[in-house]
């Protein structure tokens, strides 16, 4: 954690609010995403969030203790080795399995909601 906080202290002030700059265009995108099903709002989410723990230690130790956030940096980070286009289609698969969870989820409560009538 020294090494990343370090890391973080580092960053130029510009650069660090260029990568504010970017992640507010990644939560307007993710906000819009969500909304519109042809924008995958759940990536450009997750993208935020990575880029804003890059930037704040803070939120970089949030994100820690959250638990699913957990599972998915660890299987973000473990792509670190792939290609840029193969990274790019690997978040793709990781987005449709994601929404595919989220509409089962969706079915199964509507489901519930049905049988307590």
């Amino acid at each position: 954690m020294h090494a990343l906080r370090s890391k973080q202290q580092s960053m130029p002030l510009y650069l660090k609010g260029l990568c504010l700059l970017i992640v507010g265009l990644f939560v307007l995108m993710g906000i819009v995403g969500l909304i519109l099903p042809i924008i995958p709002g759940i990536l450009f989410l997750f993208l935020a969030a990575l880029l804003l723990a890059k930037v704040s230690s803070s939120f970089d130790a949030a994100l820690n203790r959250n638990k699913h956030m957990r599972y998915w940096r660890r299987r973000w980070d473990t792509t670190n080795n792939l290609p840029l286009l193969q990274r790019i289609k690997l978040s793709f698969w990781i987005v449709a399995k994601a929404a595919v969870n989220g509409v089962e989820a969706a079915l199964k409560s509507l489901n519930k909601m049905r049988g307590d009538r």
